[in-house]
Formats: structure tokens, sequence, C-alpha cells
């Protein structure tokens, strides 16, 4: 018998040590914890207090058995009861006779209706901190805890106590790195609003100057350079909303063909400005398909208006768009250029925040909000690409609805 049950607290604290590592939801782990605790020490009840970092107080956080529910909004003070003597003492405490002795807190068992015969209790300690305190009340079969039942109780509480300090540290972790998001985030638009201010400081410098000299050359360019940057502001505070905010698609049937064309017809200008030529090859077997428009044609204009600006120095620049529809259930929709291509070290940033190839003349917000966007149709981007060669990128989405 005394084997038998020596290799079932042996099962329990591997159980508790397996769920202790596997989880950081610190709730679900103590829950878990406290649940082998009162089944394999054969108890009434349990229950697991914290100290409260604000006030001192103890708080019951687990309790486990009958009344568990009316004891779990209860504070005590450090001292008060033979769970806050631990606590104040750091010393574990075996009381068979609660009635006798005098450091045991009646109004726990007045105000939840459970009646507390015995008590076993440690502290809950990790190398540079209590944090609390653990207590077994009552064991089943009438009989006194001794210290067998303490040893496994202390075994019990390194664990609960590990798996405190884990998620404690867990959550300074995100919080830092909420933290540094923030100042990325802050330095970020201020490096962008900055490019855009002094855009604007330009153009109304010749906006000015053309008015003083009565030049409608200058003043011409002044204002091109001022509706511009204007531009490049409302993208950005776009983009920044799309970026930051959860959204779904708002899915329509739309031709994907007549999206693609709508966003070569836009570029086509400033692709003719520079040079380049954008073709578009419809594809004849995609029809319309469940989409949401305004979404992918923002994607759809960020892609090719990179790849018309990644052939500013090439020879013949040009841009190809095409779709296919491999077997399976998506489509694919490809934007190759023959520019100048992405270096090995920077496409594994390509969809990070704030980071961008263009120098003072991109956001760092385009690629992360089409990444974005794509991603919330349940869609793919990748991206294929040799430095002084060309660039390809390749938007990979469900195919929902009707196809030719």
């Amino acid at each position: 018998m005394a084997a038998s049950l020596k290799t079932g607290e042996l099962n329990a604290l591997i159980q508790v040590s397996k769920t202790v590592n596997a989880h950081l939801d610190l709730d679900t782990v103590l829950e878990s914890v406290m649940s082998v605790t009162t089944d394999v020490m054969s108890v009434e009840a349990s229950s697991l207090v914290l100290i409260d970092d604000e006030t001192g107080d103890l708080l019951f956080h687990v309790a486990r058995g009958h009344k568990a529910e009316a004891v779990k909004p209860m504070r005590m003070k450090q001292g008060e009861g033979i769970v806050g003597w631990v606590v104040q003492s750091g010393k574990p405490a075996i009381v068979n006779d609660v009635a006798s002795d005098d450091r045991f807190f009646s109004k726990v068992d007045e105000d939840s209706g459970f009646s507390t015969r015995a008590i076993a209790c440690v502290p809950m300690a990790t190398k540079n901190r209590l944090w609390g305190a653990i207590e077994i009340i009552n064991k089943l079969d009438g009989t006194d805890f001794d210290e067998h039942d303490l040893a496994l109780c202390e075994a019990v509480a390194a664990q609960a106590a590990i798996a405190i300090e884990n998620a404690v540290l867990h959550e300074e972790i995100l919080e830092k790195e909420r933290l540094a998001a923030v100042g990325q985030t802050v330095a970020g638009l201020a490096h962008c609003i900055k490019n855009v201010l002094n855009g604007i400081q330009g153009g109304a410098y010749m906006v000015d100057l053309g008015l003083r000299k009565d030049d409608p050359k200058t003043l011409s360019r002044g204002w091109e350079i001022l509706k511009k940057n204007n531009g490049f502001m409302k993208d950005l505070v776009l983009d920044m909303l799309t970026y930051s905010k959860e959204r779904k698609p708002e899915y329509d049937v739309a031709d994907v063909n007549e999206i693609i064309q709508a966003v070569c017809d836009l570029m086509e200008q400033k692709a003719a400005d520079k040079g380049v030529t954008v073709t578009w090859t419809p594809n004849a077997r995609l029809n319309k398909v469940a989409l949401d428009p305004k979404g992918i044609r923002r994607c759809l204009l960020n892609l090719v208006s990179n790849a018309v600006d990644a052939c500013d120095d090439a020879n013949e620049g040009c841009v190809e768009v095409c779709t296919e529809i491999p077997d399976g259930d998506v489509f694919c929709i490809k934007i190759s250029d023959n520019g100048c291509g992405i270096a090995a070290e920077d496409k594994e940033q390509l969809f990070q925040m704030f980071f961008s190839t263009k120098g003072s003349q991109g956001t760092g917000l385009g690629l992360p909000v089409t990444h974005k966007i794509i991603t919330e149709h349940n869609g793919e981007i990748a991206v294929d690409s040799k430095l002084g060669e060309g660039t390809t990128f390749t938007v990979t989405l469900p195919l929902r609805g009707e196809t030719g």
C-alpha cells in the first residue's frame, strides 16, 4: 500500500512538473497544480495563497474542495492565521488540532461555512522571493498530517513557485517588447513625418517664390511638390490605420482581371515618367472571385508601384504582371521587375514596420500593410529576388467564387 502510494505521489509530481513547463498562463497552471495536490494527498480542501504586491495582504488565488468558491474572495493580513504565520516566518507548519492552536484564524470557517480540523502549510518561494503559501486541510481518512505529507507539499509548492516566477518574467518580457515596439513606432513615424514636412516646406517655399516673382513655372512646380507630399501623408495615415487595426476582409465577388487592369492603368503615367514599361496579361480562366476588392487593389498598387520604383536605374525597365491558377483552391498574382533587386540580408526584413530600401522616399509601411491584408485573406506573399537582376512578388489567395 505504501509503495503504491509513493508511486502515485511520484506520478503526481511528474504531472505537476509537466504542467508547469507546458503553460505560461498562470491561472491554468496553478488550478491544475492544486487539483492534483488535492487528489493525490486525499484531503478535503486545499488553497494557494499569494501575497498582494500592493497591499501585502494574502489572497486566496486558488481554492479546491468543499466551499472553495466562498474562500476565494477572502483576504488576510500577513501573520493572520496559520497560513499568515507561515508566510511571515517562512517556515512550514503542521497543526492537527486547529482548535488548540492560537494561530488558527476561525473567521475563514465562519464566513465560508467550512469546518477545519487539521492543516499542513508550507511557504511557496523561489531563490529570491517569497510568493505565498500552499495549505492542505483535513485528510479524508481522518488521520493526522505528518512529515511525509509536509515534504510532498513542499515539493508541490516549489513547482508552483517556479510557475509563478516564469509567468511574471514572461509578462515583464512582453511589457519590454511592447515598450520597444511603441518606441520603434514613434521613431519611425517621426522619421516619415519629418520627410513629409521637409517636402511641404520645400514646396511652400517654391510657391512663395513663384508668387513673389510672378513665375508660373516655379509656382506650378511648388504646387506639385505640395500635392505629392499631401498624398504621401494621406497614404501614411491610411497605412498606419490599416496596420494597427484588427479587421476582417469585406468580401465581395469581383473580377480579378479588372482590379489588376485598373492598377496598371493607374501606374501607367508614373511608369512612363520613369521610362518603365508595365505589361499585364489577363487570364481568361480567372473570372469573378470573392475577396476584398479595396484591400487587394491597395496591395497591388503597393507592389506595382514598388516594382516601377525598382527600375529607376534599369536599362529599358520593365514590370510584368500576370496571374496563374495552379492545381488546388488558390490563384496567384505575380509582379516581376528587372530592376535593382533586393539584397539577401534585406529580404528577411521586408515586411517589418518602417524598414525601407527606398531611403527617405519610402515610409516602410507599404509592404507590412500589404502582408497584413493578404494574411487577413488567409493568403500568402513570397518574394524571389537577385541583386542587380530583378524581383518577383507572388501573392497567393484562396480561390473563392466563380472562375472561367
